[in-house]
């Protein structure tokens, strides 16, 4: 193969050391999580990264029962408008 060739040659890019790319990836999520606005990010992390139930997650708020539901409905929209979803 030529030079020329190889040059554009197509191919998965080089992978990044493993610490580099879960400096990368927590980075991501801290950016999309800060997208869904300062409280609505608690409930967001709460049950998506942490696995809380919303019972859980209400309480440990210190919330009213059934109100994590708006809160977390809120935040999942401003996650889809971030990441431009209909």
């Amino acid at each position: 193969m030529s030079r020329r060739a190889s040059a554009h040659a197509r191919g998965a890019p080089d992978a990044l050391d493993p610490t580099l790319a879960q400096m990368a990836a927590k980075r991501r999520m801290e950016v999309a999580l800060d997208a869904a606005g300062k409280g609505l990010r608690d409930m967001l992390w709460r049950i998506v990264c942490a696995g809380e139930g919303m019972e859980t997650a209400e309480h440990a708020l210190g919330w009213p029962a059934r109100s994590g539901r708006v809160v977390f409905t809120l935040a999942l929209d401003r996650l889809g408008d971030f990441y431009g979803l209909p």
